[in-house]
């Protein structure tokens, strides 16, 4: 989304580390304030952010292998 919902900033934090040939991925979120965050944990995001991260593995299931750098 471009413009937020819920009041005030956040600033999300990705972080991918590469072991054994597999990726994790792990998003971190902080809120300007602890009610908007508890307004976004209950909101249906998470469902829509897990439909991101599928339609992301599959697109990445399906590109060519790159070897190298």
């Amino acid at each position: 989304f471009d413009e937020a919902w819920y009041p005030g900033d956040a600033m999300d934090t990705q972080t991918f580390v590469e072991k054994g040939g597999k990726t994790t991925v792990t998003t971190a979120v902080l809120y300007a304030s602890k009610e908007a965050r508890d307004g976004v944990l209950k909101s249906p995001m998470a469902s829509g952010v897990e439909e991101s991260y599928q339609a992301l593995d599959a697109l990445l299931a399906s590109a060519p292998a790159k070897v190298g750098k």
